[in-house]
């Protein structure tokens, strides 16, 4: 009896492992077998993304423009939100926004942009709006110019949890893949966004479509600096701080002055090593390779340092001084903590 009752157990264990493997097959994919929402391809499986024209401020939008059926859904649904959005490319079209859960990893709407190509947009006196001009700079302040080595032993394997993608239930009876809102007004595709920003659409704009704002003229940006650049310059300023001290203040204790001249390079006018005070004096590293994390102000892209307006004269640009007066600060703050150490051990 205990030998049949041990067999029906385990008869039922089997079953439950076969149907829960069975459901797990089930979810693998979102219902009705869609693609990823996220991809640039239409329903049809027709990519829709263009080469960008070369004549063009901005490159062509790689996300699709094809409406998507209320079928193609991935994913658990969320509630409607109860937000009456505007279709930028028809405003007499109202929305509502949904989201949809999707488990796999994200794939980013948004056309690639490489360093090469945001510095060219910015080198342009073209007339763009302001919210588009900060998100060049933005981009191209973390658009990859250090190639990080990655470590020589392991395997890192990426973890793509649950994330939401939202999109748009509208009155035309079409589902579409919200890229951003506004004012009210919800853009379907970056190029379509850019378009309503930008000087071009002034004239296209009429009654039917979403009018552009806060239009500026780009002052042409150029001398574009990473990190280790911006640094090098600080590392003169702190060179002729460090030199007066030595050569002013008799007064300075005899372990302070070595410290400050074994920092300082006299023939070169600039400090040892060019990563100090983050790494060693005395030492020079490869900066194609290597990130300052410990720097509150570190970034992974370009900064341009002048800009010219319509006088001629080239100035400066606030974006390039707020960095310097950072990365200046956060040396002296390291230097002085120094200092600060061999006061106490002279105790």
């Amino acid at each position: 009896m205990n030998i049949r009752r041990f067999f029906r157990l385990g008869c039922l264990t089997v079953a439950g492992f076969f149907w829960a493997s069975c459901g797990g097959d089930s979810n693998s994919q979102g219902p009705d077998n869609t693609p990823d929402p996220e991809s640039s391809s239409d329903v049809t499986g027709t990519s829709s993304s263009a080469e960008p024209e070369s004549s063009s401020v901005v490159p062509e939008s790689s996300s699709s423009d094809v409406a998507l059926s209320s079928s193609s859904d991935v994913g658990e649904l969320s509630s409607s939100s109860e937000e009456k959005l505007r279709l930028a490319r028809d405003t007499s079209v109202t929305c509502t926004t949904y989201l949809s859960v999707v488990g796999s990893c994200p794939v980013s709407s948004e056309p690639y942009y490489s360093c090469m190509d945001l510095q060219e947009f910015l080198k342009k006196d073209t007339t763009v709006s302001e919210k588009i001009l900060n998100k060049w700079e933005k981009k191209l302040l973390s658009c990859g110019a250090i190639q990080e080595e990655v470590p020589l032993y392991g395997i890192v394997y990426q973890v793509c949890p649950h994330y939401s993608v939202p999109y748009l239930k509208c009155s035309d009876g079409k589902d579409y893949k919200l890229y951003a809102q506004d004012n009210g007004i919800a853009y379907v595709t970056e190029k379509e966004y850019y378009e309503t920003h930008s000087s071009s659409s002034v004239a296209e704009s009429s009654s039917s479509s979403a009018e552009p704002e806060d239009l500026v003229t780009n002052c042409p940006q150029d001398t574009f600096a990473l990190f280790v650049d911006v640094l090098a310059d600080v590392q003169k300023e702190l060179y002729e701080r460090i030199v007066k001290v030595l050569d002013e203040n008799d007064t300075l204790p005899e372990a302070k002055k070595v410290f400050l001249d074994s920092i300082v390079d006299r023939e070169k006018n600039t400090l040892r090593g060019n990563l100090f005070p983050y790494y060693w004096a005395n030492y020079d590293y490869d900066t194609e390779h290597v990130s300052v994390s410990m720097s509150d102000h570190w970034f992974n892209g370009y900064v341009a340092k002048t800009r010219t307006c319509a006088d001629g004269t080239p100035e400066t640009t606030d974006l390039y001084r707020e960095k310097y007066d950072g990365i200046l600060q956060e040396c002296l703050d390291l230097i002085n903590k120094e200092l600060e150490r061999i006061d106490a051990d002279a105790e």
